[in-house]
């Protein structure tokens, strides 16, 4: 298999790219920041993530040493 160069790498990365309003949107969805822009406790800050956000997975000592909680 091949593996992609440096500039196909740097260009996928660019295109992936979401503007501003959208990334903020994104951040807010994942838990990262709430929609003040606030770093949540999720991520060790100090606001709340809002209440439709999504929760990353706990972590336990099974997935942390990578085994999956559920098959």
């Amino acid at each position: 298999m091949n593996q992609p160069t440096i500039e196909q790498m740097r260009a996928a990365l660019e295109a992936a790219k979401l503007p501003p309003k959208e990334n903020f949107e994104r951040m807010v969805a994942i838990g990262l920041i709430n929609s003040e822009g606030q770093l949540t406790k999720l991520y060790g800050g100090e606001a709340e993530p809002e209440p439709w956000a999504k929760r990353p997975p706990a972590v336990t000592s099974a997935n942390v040493n990578g085994h999956r909680d559920h098959p």
